[in-house]
């Protein structure tokens, strides 16, 4: 009668998991002006709010590593949040055999598994990398689209006082920054 043996290999994996999640979402900007002309007075407000230009989008990076772009001749916006974490994993594949330390198939057999399970469980760390980052991120946007919004106001703000320049004479310029009304008074 032959005796079945328990069989056991482990594996582990060191692994870098790297997430990322963003939104993307346009100003409200109104065509007032020429596309070259309102490109430089968005490129002019994101500046003065701590932007860089990197040729047509104008780039922050938070403190939190949330990066915000907007593209000044469209005005498309992206909010991105990027992630890395080192994970260590190990998994265990059990068996049964026939002899004493398992034949090579039996053992490359069981590897196998082991290395499925910690395939598994580094895919689950980087989706529960990317949800924290999730997270993150929608706590940053209600900041930033306050922002981004008194940015759209400002550009279309500056927008009217050009155009109205165009169209003639302006003689008078009020503004109320507690309710934000412009009002332009134009000799034509």
């Amino acid at each position: 009668m032959s005796r079945a043996y328990r069989i056991s290999v482990s594996e582990s994996l060191n692994r870098v998991v790297q997430a990322e999640d963003g939104v993307c979402s346009r100003l409200e900007l109104l065509p007032l002006l020429g596309r070259e002309e309102l490109a430089g007075l968005l490129a002019a407000e994101l500046e003065r709010r701590g932007f860089a230009r990197e040729g047509d989008v104008a780039v922050r990076t938070e403190a939190d590593d949330v990066r915000v772009a907007v593209d000044v001749t469209t005005g498309d916006v992206s909010v991105t949040l990027a992630g890395r974490q080192d994970v260590s994993l190990t998994a265990h594949a059990d068996g049964a055999s026939q002899t004493q330390g398992g034949s090579k198939e039996e053992l490359d057999k069981l590897r196998g598994r082991a290395l499925d399970k910690l395939e598994d469980q580094a895919k689950d760390a980087q989706e529960k990398l990317r949800e924290e980052l999730t997270l993150q991120l929608e706590g940053r946007l209600r900041d930033l689209k306050g922002e981004l919004d008194a940015v759209s106001n400002k550009v279309t703000a500056e927008a009217l006082k050009v155009r109205a320049a165009q169209l003639g004479t302006v003689e008078e310029i009020h503004e109320d920054a507690a309710t934000g009304s412009l009002t332009i008074k134009v000799r034509v």
